[in-house]
């Protein structure tokens, strides 16, 4: 009897240690989906942190410059204000490294109405009190490029625009879209009007995302003729 209650008790013991190990590893699986469930989380989370950083939002900025230039022909001599306007507009996001570092990339940059306007007078040194100076005629022209001298940037145009290697001021001959308007009447101001005219620029920049024009003006006085010429960069905030 002595024998069969000790084998009892062991098993009884056995049973226990049995029953004990398997609420343990009942424990431990209940455990493991939380623990996945919060990887997985975080996971989720830090997708949409990144989505968020790298989505691309429409900017617009408006522009307007202008400079005094001269046309220095001695039967000319005439002092020519030269004046942009209009709107550039394009995409910009964030893009994260391995390292964490953050850049900036613009893309989809539109010229949106480029305007040109020329007024011509004459002053001591082109400042000071001035008085308006009628021309016979005006030649007007419009070269946009990208600042960074890329060749080929991929450039689409309407009509009466073309796209076209050129010769630029600052990049040698890269690809540019041009216009060029005659005025034959006889005034003191003129306007290139581009109304609902865009100049499209293909592909993305990291760094250098202006664009640059090239504003020139053919002035006709009595029977002589001279260029006036700037430059201007136009860039996104």
């Amino acid at each position: 009897m002595k024998r069969i209650r000790g084998q009892r008790s062991l098993l009884m013991v056995g049973l226990g240690v049995i029953v004990a190990a398997v609420a343990a590893s009942a424990l431990a699986a209940q455990a493991k989906p939380a623990t996945t469930a919060t990887k997985s989380s975080a996971t989720n989370q830090s997708a949409s942190e990144t989505a968020a950083k790298n989505a691309s939002s429409l900017h617009r900025k408006k522009f307007n410059v202008s400079k005094t230039v001269y046309a220095n022909d001695p039967k000319v001599k005439t002092c020519v204000r030269i004046t942009l306007y209009g709107t550039l507009e394009y995409e910009k996001s964030k893009r994260s490294t391995l390292k964490g570092s953050t850049w900036t990339v613009y893309s989809g940059r539109k010229v949106v109405n480029p305007t040109m306007t020329v007024s011509s007078f004459s002053g001591p040194k082109c400042q000071g009190a001035r008085k308006s100076v009628k021309l016979n005629r005006a030649d007007l022209s419009q070269r946009w490029y990208t600042s960074n001298c890329t060749f080929n940037p991929g450039i689409s145009v309407g009509f009466p625009w073309a796209v076209a290697v050129a010769p630029t001021v600052n990049c040698n001959q890269v690809t540019v879209a041009q216009n060029v308007t005659q005025h034959l009447n006889k005034a003191a101001s003129y306007r290139q009007s581009n109304s609902n005219k865009e100049i499209k620029f293909d592909g993305a920049e990291y760094n250098n995302a202006c664009l640059t024009v090239d504003a020139s003006v053919k002035v006709y006085k009595k029977n002589a003729a001279d260029s006036a010429d700037t430059t201007f960069k136009v860039c996104p905030s």
